[in-house]
């Protein structure tokens, strides 16, 4: 019964995705905001590609296995974006905190290599071993990095006293629950084997309502920008 119920709320959390992609690009934040629109679409089509092939399924383990090698490139991509539309008055700010993302993400995948290099095979054999440890560490590793930047800038802000833009602070508070619900994510997934099936079922379906919750709340939120917010953007940086 458990497991119906998680897939409708698969189905639900698929028919959100393809909502926001659909609001970000009816708006036309494409044209600022190139990254998280990616991500958008992303997230809809590996929605979209484990609902085929079955929550439960080894296919899909794989699929959603290797998708972290993307998403750890593609988190501090979004973290970036994110404040696009007041790149000049935080410009020096975002640029050491990217920097220190970076290097951060290096020393992650250094760990990674000499952590995989030990590792056997994993439990149930159906992964190689360096590919899953890997994609752990560097998913673990981005996700915490690119909240700790949307947190620094954000606190950098406040004591700038700059001004958010409505966008900027919808797509701030998104990502940063989004990447707090990544980090639990890793955390279940090192834990998972010390679960019973019942407790991972209610962990999943929790995080499932939290996502869809979180997305319904951006898909509101967000505006269509000024008529001339891009062009304004560009003038002061420049």
């Amino acid at each position: 019964m458990l497991d119906q119920v998680n897939h409708w709320i698969d189905i639900a959390a698929a028919a959100v995705d393809g909502l926001l992609l659909c609001r970000v690009l009816l708006l036309k934040l494409h044209r600022m905001y190139l990254f998280i629109t990616l991500a958008c679409l992303l997230d809809l089509f590996f929605d979209v590609v484990l609902l085929w092939l079955g929550t439960g399924s080894q296919e899909s383990s794989r699929v959603f296995l290797y998708s972290r090698f993307l998403y750890a490139f593609v988190f501090p991509a979004i973290a970036w974006d994110v404040f696009e539309e007041i790149k000049p008055q935080i410009s020096k700010l975002r640029k050491l905190a990217i920097m220190r993302l970076i290097s951060g993400l290096l020393l992650a995948a250094i760990f990674g290599f000499v952590i995989s290099a030990f590792a056997g095979s994993d439990v149930n054999d159906s992964e190689p071993a360096l590919p899953a440890t890997l994609a752990l560490v560097l998913w673990a590793a981005s996700s915490t990095a690119s909240l700790a930047f949307l947190w620094t800038l954000h606190k950098g802000a406040r004591a700038q006293k700059i001004s958010l833009p409505n966008n900027t602070f919808v797509w701030l508070i998104f990502y940063e629950l989004s990447f707090v619900a990544e980090v639990l994510v890793c955390l279940f997934s090192i834990a998972a084997p010390l679960l019973n099936s019942m407790g991972a079922s209610i962990f999943e379906l929790t995080l499932a309502i939290y996502g869809i919750v979180i997305t319904a709340w951006c898909i509101v939120r967000l505006r269509a920008l000024p008529p001339d917010g891009f062009s304004a953007s560009e003038k002061a940086s420049s």
